[in-house]
């Protein structure tokens, strides 16, 4: 699979696969075709044409991201700021507030000054802070410096009396000097408030002044689309002009092991000898070989034979599906290679042990390994869990973007089975759904019985089976183009589906048309359809060894809803899925009656009239304060929103609808007091921000800073679309 994918960028293999004789003569294949191409001046020219594209779109990426590091941070900054000034409208109220955001810088500096000028004063007037000289003085200029303060106070009331401070300063009426300190400490605390005011307001205007993370969101789309296409157009490129960049001494190694691969392939009846001085000289070129066609594929299985047993052959050994993998046929892999990136899925199948694990303890405790190698044990653990025990924690990759399925099928398995964690980044595009106006799970409901079959354990169920294949029928009969697989936990039930549809000869074509793929969840893992038709076989009469089963394999279940790229359809029994008693087959019922349920309320109507307060709505816990305030402000400006209406998988704050094909999003950000807007979440709303948009909605963003203190912009911006789209 990751072989036919890397291949299928080009019109030349890049990742070569060693194997069997068909392998070698394949390859011997590509490498006389390889010796004998030429790169024209055009590859050349377009190579060089494509690489300056790369090249200039790299330059705008980066561009592109400190647009983004800065309206992060200036949303950061502006919550930090609005945390600090919060105190200050607590204590003022917002009539005193807006009176410290509305004086000027110029006239807060005569204000300090003013304040700063009456505490040198009264330090002129206290005796006892006085040089000796002073005091020695002091009946001489008592009067004088006693006169200073009040001076100077009067400085201090204009200003302001001018600045409207008068209901929030409060002078001393009385002589009393400390009570004029006092004073004075509180006018410049004044000021400082009235600093950290305007930094606050400084710092919202340049937010609001940035680039929306819908617009940066906008730019994204279209810059990776642009690269991806310059990409491929400069790997086929490099392709084309691969033969003229190899020497000649590269063209002669090359050449030999070519002509070694199609003697190995034809002395199969040989003398051995001949075949023994054959291999010899193949594991001989083999590291002068990967010098100049540095990628390969094998199995794990396939390594012995083909790639000669010496240490450090390769820079990077990459292990796909490692928790498939047993620890031991991994061993002669890291032994070849310089390191290692293990990828895998504990989430997903494990590999499958012959070895019992009593047997596998007592070889454990036999050969002494009991106590500091039980990591390596053959039968409990996968290649995956021992490289996960080993490694540094930095030295884990999540893989958290998800781009294989619907969100309505990955959902379940997101919230079940990966904590939530998944940011779905499906490209939607690229579905082959059968019907626009069905969620993307449905459930066919239907009674029938299952039996263990005779030949052996597990389960059949011969009418859900029939209604299966009855499913593929429709399916084929209304014309759908997209690739169908039929997955069941129970080997007997996939087999008795196959059975009931290679009767229907006048079928064949039309599954090989949809490569159309029936069998056991393990045949699946690592494959995909766009189309799964998932039995589970779970009614009356399935035995309790079978639900035990089922409740001892979770990752089973996973992997079988989460092969379907575009819908995934359940044929059975629900009732007796909800009543199973296996945990997670309970809970997806309920997830697929949720989503039933959220699909059939997405058109809701756009004029509908919800009132001038904020209506009730389904999940109230959701609804921030804000929400509620610019609803009614909404209300007020002519608009009618509708909370929580659900798209795909998100349930935006607010749906404008303008005419049958202008939707606004609008979304009011609650992320007050808690944590930075970090990479995290600001990647989660780009991805629904992309989503949205390619649903065809425009986004706007208000954040909570500007419905407070500037609720007039926030409402002109709504304006200005609805306009925008009312206009003939």
């Amino acid at each position: 699979m990751v072989e036919e994918r890397v291949n299928s960028f080009g019109s030349r293999p890049i990742m070569l696969r060693l194997g069997s004789n068909e392998h070698r003569r394949a390859l011997a294949s590509y490498l006389s075709a390889l010796l004998g191409a030429k790169a024209t001046q055009e590859d050349r020219d377009s190579y060089e044409r494509n690489l300056d594209t790369h090249r200039s779109l790299l330059s705008e990426m980066e561009r592109h991201s400190k647009r983004l590091e800065r309206m992060v941070s200036l949303r950061n900054q502006t919550d930090r700021l609005e945390q600090g000034v919060e105190s200050i409208r607590n204590a003022l109220g917002e009539p005193g507030f807006k009176v410290l955001r509305d004086i000027s810088h110029k006239d807060a500096e005569r204000v300090r000054a003013a304040a700063l000028e009456v505490r040198k004063s009264l330090e002129r007037a206290n005796k006892g802070s006085q040089s000796l000289l002073i005091q020695l003085c002091w009946p001489l200029i008592r009067g004088t410096r006693e006169r200073e303060p009040a001076a100077a106070m009067q400085e201090v009331r204009l200003a302001s009396s001018k600045l409207h401070l008068q209901d929030i300063l409060q002078p001393p009426t009385a002589a009393d000097l400390s009570q004029w300190h006092e004073f004075v400490s509180q006018v410049l605390d004044l000021c400082g408030s009235i600093d950290q005011v305007h930094a606050y307001f400084s710092s919202l205007a340049q937010l609001q002044e940035a680039d929306s993370l819908e617009e940066i969101t906008r730019h994204h789309i279209q810059l990776t689309e642009q690269a991806a296409e310059n990409s491929l157009a400069l790997w086929q490129d490099w392709l084309r002009i691969q033969p003229a960049k190899l020497s000649a001494q590269a063209r002669r190694i090359l050449g030999d092991y070519s002509a070694v691969l199609e003697l190995i392939t034809g002395a199969q009846q040989q003398d051995r000898r001949v075949e023994s001085g054959l291999m010899r000289r193949y594991y001989e070129l083999f590291p002068k070989v990967a010098d100049v066609l540095p990628c390969w594929a094998v199995t794990s299985l396939s390594a012995r034979g083909r790639l000669p047993l010496e240490a450090a052959t390769f820079d990077l050994l990459v292990i796909d599906e490692a928790s498939q993998c047993d620890i031991a046929s991994a061993l002669p892999l890291l032994y070849r290679s310089k390191r290692a990136v293990i990828i895998g899925d504990p989430q997903q199948l494990g590999h499958i042990s012959a070895l019992r694990p009593d047997k596998d303890q007592q070889l454990l405790t036999g050969h002494g390994l009991e106590d500091n190698f039980l990591s390596w044990s053959y039968s409990a653990h996968s290649l995956f869990d021992l490289a996960s025990s080993v490694c540094n924690s930095e030295d884990i990759v999540a893989l958290r973007d998800h781009h294989r399925s619907h969100a309505g099928i990955i959902g379940f398995s997101n919230e079940y089975f990966y904590d939530g964690k998944l940011r779905i980044a499906t490209d939607y595009k690229r579905l082959r759904i059968d019907s626009r106006n069905e969620p993307a799970i449905r459930w066919l409901n239907l009674k029938g019985h299952t039996s263990r079959p005779p030949t052996g354990g597990g389960a059949v169920n011969e009418e859900e089976a029939q209604a299966v294949v009855k499913e593929i029928k429709r399916l084929l009969r209304q014309g759908y183009g997209g690739s169908i697989g039929v997955v069941s936990p129970f080997r007997a039930q996939a087999n008795r589906i196959r059975d009931i549809l290679s009767q229907n000869g006048d079928l064949t074509q039309q599954l090989i048309a949809n490569d159309c793929l029936i069998d056991t969840v393990h045949r699946f893992q690592g494959d995909e359809r766009d189309l799964m038709i998932f039995s589970p076989a779970v009614a009356q009469g399935i035995t309790t060894n079978a639900l035990r089963f089922l409740s001892g394999n979770g990752t089973l279940f996973n992997v079988a809803i989460t092969r379907a790229r575009s819908t995934l359809i359940v044929v059975g029994d629900k009732s007796a899925a909800a009543s199973s008693g296996v945990d997670y087959l309970e809970r997806f019922v309920n997830y697929v009656d949720d989503l039933a349920q959220a699909t059939g309320s997405l058109e809701a109507s756009p004029m509908l009239e919800l009132g001038a307060e904020y209506p009730i709505v389904s999940r109230p816990e959701r609804v921030s304060d804000w929400e509620r305030y610019f609803y009614k402000a909404l209300y007020r400006a002519g608009h009618r929103p509708i909370p929580q209406y659900t798209v795909d998988q998100y349930d935006l704050d607010f749906a404008l609808i303008v005419g049958a094909n202008h939707r606004l999003d609008i979304e009011v950000d609650g992320e007050r007091y808690h944590r930075n807007w970090d990479g995290e979440l600001c990647r989660r709303d780009q991805i629904r921000n992309q989503r949205l948009m390619e649903l065809g909605w425009d986004v706007m963003r208000f954040w909570v800073y500007e419905i407070r203190d500037d609720l007039e912009r926030c409402i002109a911006r709504v304006n200005d679309w609805v306009a925008k789209h009312n206009a003939p």
